[in-house]
């Protein structure tokens, strides 16, 4: 007979334990030719795992025909997948020979899958299956509808709304010939290409005005190939809309190429997609760009609740939906910036001092930004000469000034916290961030952990990258020398666990002012950002995303590929969730946070939501072995 402790995951558990587990698990013997349980019948609760004999897999067929499809010998399991999902039998299970089995019980199966990475880790793929399951249900049953407003075509592919054909020419064409081919086919972008019609860039209208004037050289003398685009907007023909409207808003641009294997099919213009008749989208990209004031920024931003309904609507995965949220807040900061520039300007202080850029931190910086997302940014400036000191802090001051309170009209509150480039601690030169930055690695404390921890997902938006480049070099240096700072984020984070109760429930706040609710950011996601973050510090990599750096620790072979796709099930989850709670509350005039009631869920969100946060907590114990930190 197999024993227990010879089966895995179960030899991956102590002796103890696995002593302590045979004295717990049911041993059930089924004589030669019986069922253990029949196709379609509901599961009996347990884990099956054949110590002795041989169990064999039937399969009931559309013609009521029974026909073997696998064997299960000792030390195999069976049964797992109903035990996790709580659904019907898929197949019969009948011994083959004279059968003895082990049976876990559901819950003390969930306690080992709680409490023990490693036993967990061997069932990942059939968590993560699912949840993503439970999810995908979850999303096509919705029926969203948010302050009734229209839907707009965002499940349209590229392909259809692509202008054709593509006028294209070779890089060493003059660009008296592209000036010509301009004016009389009547269009405003030329594809470059090789012999072989490969795409090396584009040239637009623009490029041929402006660059051909910068060069100050003769005309005749100029080639496509000397003004061309040379890494130009990309996209497959099976695109959907919103990724184009997503490119066209990070590109700050007006053409989109669309290509395969290389080649060019066809051209995505600003045109195009008003002729879909996506007005809103296309209103919003079109106000922000021309805004000449911080009131009518206001009045664009309006537009981006309409923008994120039609994307719900329209089963758009929740991290583009979080996506078009941060690049639209960045566009709206990059116009305020530059109206704030020219504003100053003309007042007479001139440009900048010294050279700067902004950040952007928190959800912002990790792109994962919802309508009820707070501000959260900063200031990097260059080192001004001595007698220019207080100048340069007054002059960014104003700025920082400008910007939130612009930011504020336009739907994104100030941070409680007051980590803004309005407070002179959020706003420094290079010399002065390295110098708070290394108080925050030797001398942590809960306070100043917390603030390093929004910090350390900053993102350049605006100005000089390599200011932000050098500050993020330098704490990754830090990170290097002192790691024990590492220690001490897991513990803060882990000093709060998802709140479960010992059966796996999620457990709802107490008070008056959200009774029988719960945060979801501050319960679960919040965790979720800082375990992978912590991860990802330690192998010094500068991505911000919280998906973005599990796809980076699965490369590094940190993460199993089963792992990563069962956390990020889960953050796709809990971030559709709080999505869906802005809209809900917007719609109803009320001020969008992050919280929501369990029991206005229907039954399958509610399995969703649990399920999220069972991930989570699995997490945050898989952190807590790593970064050494108890409890």
């Amino acid at each position: 007979m197999k024993a227990l402790n010879d089966i895995q995951p179960f030899n991956n558990l102590s002796e103890s334990l696995v002593q302590e587990l045979e004295g717990r698990i049911v041993k059930k013997a089924y004589p030669k030719g019986s069922f253990v349980f029949r196709q379609g019948e509901p599961s009996q609760g347990y884990l099956f795992i054949v110590a002795e004999g041989l169990a064999e897999i039937i399969l009931n067929n559309e013609k009521g025909l029974d026909n073997a499809v696998g064997l299960r010998h000792p030390g195999e399991f069976f049964g797992e997948t109903v035990l996790l999902t709580g659904k019907s039998y898929p197949a019969s299970v009948r011994a083959a020979e004279p059968l003895v089995c082990y049976l876990v019980e559901h819950r003390l199966f969930e306690q080992l899958l709680q409490a023990h990475q490693a036993f967990s880790s061997y069932f990942s793929h059939i968590l993560t299956d699912r949840l993503r399951g439970l999810y995908q249900e979850m999303v096509w049953e919705d029926n969203y509808d948010a302050a009734k407003l229209s839907t707009e075509p965002f499940k349209q592919r590229v392909s259809d709304i692509m202008s054709t054909p593509v006028v294209t020419c070779l890089k060493d064409t003059p660009i008296r010939t592209l000036a010509r081919r301009f004016t009389q086919e009547k269009i405003s972008s030329v594809v470059v290409v090789d012999d072989t019609g490969k795409i090396l860039g584009l040239v637009s209208e623009r490029d041929l005005i402006g660059k051909v004037l910068a060069l100050d050289s003769n005309p005749a003398l100029v080639q496509a190939q000397d003004i061309m685009e040379k890494s130009p907007a990309l996209l497959s023909p099976d695109a959907f809309f919103h990724q184009a409207l997503l490119t066209m808003i990070k590109r700050q641009g007006k053409y989109i190429i669309v290509a395969e294997q290389g080649r060019p099919l066809g051209i995505v213009t600003i045109g195009d997609l008003t002729r879909a008749r996506i007005t809103s989208s296309i209103a919003l990209v079109k106000s922000i760009d021309s805004a000449k004031s911080t009131e009518e920024l206001a009045e664009a931003a309006k537009l981006m609740q309409k923008i994120l309904v039609t994307m719900v609507k329209d089963k758009a995965p929740a991290k583009e939906i979080s996506e078009v949220v941060a690049e639209l807040h960045d566009s709206l900061t990059r116009r305020l910036l530059i109206l704030a520039e020219e504003k100053f300007y003309h007042e007479g202080w001139g440009g900048a001092p010294v050279e700067y850029c902004w950040l952007t931190l928190g959800s912002g910086g990790r792109k994962e930004q919802t309508l009820s997302s707070d501000q959260d940014n900063a200031i990097i400036y260059a080192e001004p000469k001595p007698e220019e000191e207080a100048k340069t802090k007054a002059y960014f001051a104003a700025l920082a000034e400008f910007v939130v309170n612009g930011l504020e009209q336009c739907g994104f509150v100030k941070c409680p916290g007051n980590t803004m480039a309005t407070n002179p601690a959020w706003c420094q030169s290079l010399t002065g961030w390295k110098s708070q930055v290394h108080q925050w690695t030797y001398s942590p404390n809960p306070d100043s952990t917390r603030q390093f921890s929004i910090f350390l997902d900053f993102r350049s938006v605006y100005g000089l990258d390599t200011l932000a480049e050098s500050l993020r070099d330098f704490t990754f240096r830090l990170f290097r020398i002192a790691p024990t700072i590492l220690h001490h984020l897991a513990q803060d984070d882990l000093s709060h666990r998802v709140p479960l109760n010992l059966f796996k429930q999620v457990i709802l706040e107490k008070s008056s002012q959200h009774k029988d609710e719960v945060d979801l950011k501050k319960a679960a996601c919040i965790h979720v950002v800082d375990c992978v973050r912590l991860f990802a510090l330690r192998e010094g990599i500068a991505e911000t995303n919280t998906l973005g750096r599990l796809n980076k620790l699965v490369q590094l072979e940190l993460f199993s590929t089963d792992e990563a796709e069962y956390f990020e099930a889960a953050i796709q989850s809990l971030m559709m969730f709080r999505i869906h709670e802005n809209l809900r509350k917007l719609s109803l005039g009320q001020v969008p946070d992050n919280y929501v009631n369990p029991n206005t869920l229907s039954k399958r969100q509610r399995s969703v939501l649990r399920e999220s946060f069972i991930a989570v907590d699995r997490l945050q114990s898989l952190t807590g072995t790593s970064f050494n930190v108890e409890g």
